[in-house]
């Protein structure tokens, strides 16, 4: 699996984006092109503009990153811009969203199950009455 969905944190301004992680140097390149205008003002807004001279980094399992910020004459760092990857070509059917909602999150106009191929064996809370058996308003009757 090598394309992922990155979504940025919620206090971050930066739209998602779909990259193709074949090659890990050139989709971070490709991420920090697409957030680094986003995160600009909003850096020179916090007083830290040189944060935007920033790289993005992931995990070693390709589940989330972040932006780093370097200084290593000056011997300091920051995180910051949490993201969450999500495999993208898991299936064809499904958008890669978590959530089993009526509504997709993550693909703007995608209604649908999420987990429309999934089979989930819930056990009934409540035991069904035999055939024939009268039902009083506590339960099942003897």
């Amino acid at each position: 699996m090598t394309t992922y969905r990155i979504e940025f944190g919620p206090a971050w301004p930066v739209p998602p984006i779909t990259v193709d992680f074949t090659d890990r140097s050139a989709a971070a390149r490709q991420v920090a092109e697409h957030a680094i205008p986003y995160l600009r003002p909003v850096l020179a807004e916090k007083g830290r503009p040189e944060l935007a001279d920033c790289f993005f980094h992931t995990d070693r399992a390709l589940t989330g990153g972040q932006f780093m910020w370097l200084d290593l004459a000056g011997e300091k760092a920051a995180r910051f811009c949490p993201a969450r990857l999500t495999p993208t070509d898991l299936d064809p059917d499904i958008c890669g969203d978590q959530n089993d909602d009526e509504v997709c999150d993550l693909d703007p106009g995608h209604d649908g199950d999420h987990c429309a191929n999934v089979a989930v064996g819930w056990a009934n809370r409540f035991a069904r009455p035999a055939a024939g058996t009268p039902v009083t308003k506590s339960g099942v009757s003897a």
